[in-house]
């Protein structure tokens, strides 16, 4: 829930506290885009990489008290509120993200790096283009074959026989080919060269050559052909000075589910001499590949839907894996997958004969039967339930033979969240944050006349933070709504907050409205300074009347707005206006009463009133 990093401050967790002075601050219109932040450095840098496609200026930096910041810019931010709507349509940035002056950063953690190439040549079949390295000259040009392309490299030297390499695997579509030379072989002081050309069609593919220096010639070493139009990217993973490879494991594409469902993870392989080493488990391509893992699960928590899908899970276990945590992985996988899926999943019964299934020698299995057998064929985890002897690399990894299907399986791991919800309307309808029920797999509702009770969650609005639920049990009393909010007018909150410490009867605050609008002027929502704790979410903001004017949202996040602004905010609550709740509730079919109440309550009044329409809504998550 949005309250977990607050608890933080509360309870005194956090890191070091670093200098005041920073080097970061910007003056005018200029600001820092604050992300998201993170207490772990490397998971920082997996949701960095997550935005590098939208924010090529995306960095980590540290902040006053230890934690990490993903922030990009600077940039001019003539109106906040518009460019923050606008990273949120167009690249699924965070809904809280802050603009920030960066006060409060002192150090620089991790900035995208760009392999140094000493030259680089696009080719899109206009003319043929020419490169020199040393004596060596290269010239990208392609031949027409039936109607299609074949793209090749022709490099000449003084006094020896042109040489010529074409990427005859495939055909392309269009002319085209890439042909770079940086530095792969951390053993060789030459450049070497990757060849690549993308043939066209559906989903595919990419073909790749890298062409070394031998013995004062050339030779050329296959990569692997790869989905897409990328092929192979660069990285310096392990700190050397030197690119490591960084593909995708096309064996996971189609496997498990369609293609767009399709993930495939991430692999890190060097070039040595002739050879392409595939080093994804080496100990110097962990802290990578860890931080793959936090960039594939950022995604995940912002799209639940994808813990119930194959096709992520099996990327998912996999990168588990190659970190050390394949039993984890195996344990929360299990109550997960997706066991309607119609996707075929078969297994050759014997053995293959020049890899092919003999007919009839294929049996149909399930999808940890089929995940656990691909694994194991491509070295994720060791074959079988031995040691995981079988090479250096690979002895870290946890045995599997603990979560083999045949064995008990260990409990999932399960998450629990909840909040507060209100009864709207008269068919037991309940209104509580979308963030409350995210990745919910069941809710239970209950009150203080209420015993606990299922609820089904009807709609979600994330965008607006609201979420409708329908209780197999009615509430007496419903809620009135009144439309307007004035600022400075009393405000009542009721929710059940950290009811593993506090009352488990529910909490009953005073306050006020301070702004009526949010972070950005965000006139979705209303400032409010009644006391709010995690669990609070979703409940509702009352008048001195007893009518709902808002839905407590959230509190603004102590932490992370020390990491943006080096301050630590004072009661800066927010409620979502009434006017946003009338619309959702009016979107899905529910009536509510439009007359508010007139007569003023005291507050002990006012407190039964929140009682009687305010439920505890608790969820085992995903």
């Amino acid at each position: 829930m949005r309250f977990a990093m607050v608890l933080a401050v509360v309870f005194g967790v956090g890191g070091p506290c670093l200098a005041q002075q920073s080097s970061f601050s910007q003056k005018g219109d200029y600001r820092w885009i604050a992300l998201a932040s993170r207490q772990a450095e490397d998971e920082a840098i997996g949701v960095a990489r997550a935005y590098r496609y939208l924010l090529p200026t995306v960095r980590v930096v540290q902040a006053t008290n230890g934690w990490f910041a993903i922030v990009a810019g600077p940039e001019r931010v003539a109106n906040a509120k518009a460019r923050k709507e606008q990273l949120v349509r167009e690249g699924n940035a965070p809904s809280d993200m802050l603009f920030s002056r960066g006060d409060g950063y002192v150090r620089e953690v991790w900035v995208p790096t760009s392999p140094k190439f000493e030259f680089q040549l696009e080719y899109d079949g206009k003319r043929p283009l020419s490169a020199q390295l040393g004596e060596a000259r290269f010239v990208v040009a392609s031949r027409k074959v039936d109607g299609s392309n074949i793209a090749g490299v022709t490099i000449s030297q003084p006094d020896r026989q042109p040489l010529k390499f074409e990427l005859d695997e495939a055909t392309a579509s269009f002319p085209n080919a890439k042909l770079v030379a940086l530095r792969l072989d951390p053993a060789s002081d030459d450049h070497q060269l990757m060849f690549s050309s993308f043939w066209g069609g559906a989903h595919c593919c990419t073909v790749t050559k890298f062409i070394v220096p031998q013995s004062g010639s050339w030779q050329a070493v296959s990569g692997k052909t790869a989905d897409g139009d990328v092929g192979y990217s660069f990285e310096d993973v392990d700190g050397d000075g030197v690119a490591e490879l960084i593909h995708s494991d096309n064996t996971f594409l189609y496997r498990y589910t369609y293609y767009a469902a399709s993930i495939a993870p991430t692999r890190v392989s060097r070039l040595s001499g002739t050879r392409v080493v595939d080093i994804t488990l080496a100990p110097s391509s962990q802290r990578y590949m860890r931080q793959s893992l936090y960039k594939m699960e950022h995604w995940a928590a912002k799209s639940p839907e994808m813990w119930r899908s194959n096709g992520f899970l099996s990327a998912w276990v996999a990168i588990k894996a190659v970190v050390g945590e394949f039993d984890d992985a195996w344990s929360r996988m299990l109550p997960l997958y997706d066991r309607g899926s119609d996707w075929p999943l078969t297994e050759c019964a014997v053995e293959k004969v020049k890899d092919a299934c003999p007919p009839g020698r294929e049996i149909t299995v399930d999808f940890p039967t089929a995940l656990r057998k691909h694994l194991e064929d491509e070295r994720y985890i060791p074959r079988g339930s031995g040691s995981a002897s079988a090479s250096t690399e690979v002895a870290a990894l946890p045995s599997p033979s603990a979560a083999a299907p045949s064995s008990p399986q260990p409990p999932p791991v399960a998450r629990t969240s909840s909040g507060t919800g209100f009864f709207v309307g008269s068919s037991g309808h309940l209104v509580t944050n979308a963030h409350v029920v995210e990745s919910c797999l069941d809710a239970k509702v209950r009150g203080r006349s209420l015993p606990e009770a299922s609820a089904r969650i009807v709609a979600r609005d994330p965008i607006n933070d609201l979420a409708l639920l329908v209780s197999e049990r009615r509430s007496e009393k419903t809620s009135s709504i009144r439309m307007t909010a004035r600022l400075g007018e009393t405000v009542a909150a009721f929710g059940f907050p950290l009811t593993q410490v506090l009352a488990t009867s529910g909490n009953f605050t005073l306050g006020n409205i301070t702004a009526l609008a949010g972070i950005g002027d965000d006139t979705r929502y209303i400032q409010i300074s009644a006391p709010i704790q995690p669990g609070n979410s979703g409940g509702p903001l009352l008048d001195e009347q007893g009518n709902v004017v808002g839905v407590v949202t959230s509190k603004l996040n102590a932490l992370k707005t020390l990491v943006a602004s080096g301050d630590v905010p004072q009661n800066v609550n927010f409620a979502i206006r009434a006017t946003g709740l009338i619309a959702f509730l009016q979107s899905n079919g529910v009536s509510v009463d439009p007359i508010p109440k007139g007569a003023k309550l005291s507050p002990p009044d006012l407190a039964d009133e929140a009682g009687s329409i305010s439920v505890q809504v608790s969820c085992n998550a995903r």
